[in-house]
């Protein structure tokens, strides 16, 4: 196993830590679990995904896309749950959410993973066209943003952890409503 696979695989046992540290916040729980069943699946078909030589930035776009947007609109999807299962956990999960700093930073990163991608995936289609002759963005300064990228993820997910006990601390002293309390 080469040093960018290791990093590519780094966002999995960062999850789990955070998750263990984290599990008695049920909305933290959620988000993590919702994060890291994706990063299974990213994991999952990594190898497969490497076989599709032009197509694999249009896969990585796709794999971004998958995580944000489940992510921006958790606090649906967790209402959604709970209707179809009346299952308790989604509801307070539903009323408990709250976006913290560390969650959007998470999101900009994967923004920024899914730009770079997509100016492969352009790159990649230009060059089969030969409209260019060389690659604009190289393979060394490319790993180097993409491994750049994977521990700002790790540490952005640690911090999101241990700054967890604090904000649910918070959020229960200043009642449900504080976020959006007009003063």
């Amino acid at each position: 196993m080469d040093f960018y696979t290791i990093v590519s695989y780094s966002g999995i046992p960062c999850l789990l830590v955070a998750l263990a540290y984290t599990w008695k916040f049920e909305s933290t729980r959620y988000f993590l679990l919702l994060v890291l069943g994706f990063e299974i699946i990213d994991a999952a078909l990594y190898k497969l995904s490497y076989t599709w030589t032009t197509h694999i930035f249009l896969y990585n776009m796709v794999m971004c896309m998958l995580v944000v947007i489940p992510v921006i609109y958790r606090n649906r999807i967790a209402l959604a749950i709970y209707n179809l299962t009346a299952l308790p956990f989604f509801l307070r999960v539903y009323k408990n959410h709250h976006f913290s700093v560390q969650e959007i930073g998470l999101i900009f990163l994967y923004v920024i993973d899914f730009a770079l991608a997509a100016f492969n995936y352009l790159e990649v289609w230009l060059y089969k066209f030969y409209v260019i002759d060389g690659w604009i963005l190289g393979n060394g300064v490319r790993n180097f943003i993409l491994v750049s990228l994977n521990l700002l993820m790790c540490c952005g997910l640690l911090t999101y952890a241990l700054k967890t006990p604090d904000r649910e601390r918070f959020y229960q002293e200043h009642g449900e409503g504080y976020a959006t309390d007009v003063k």
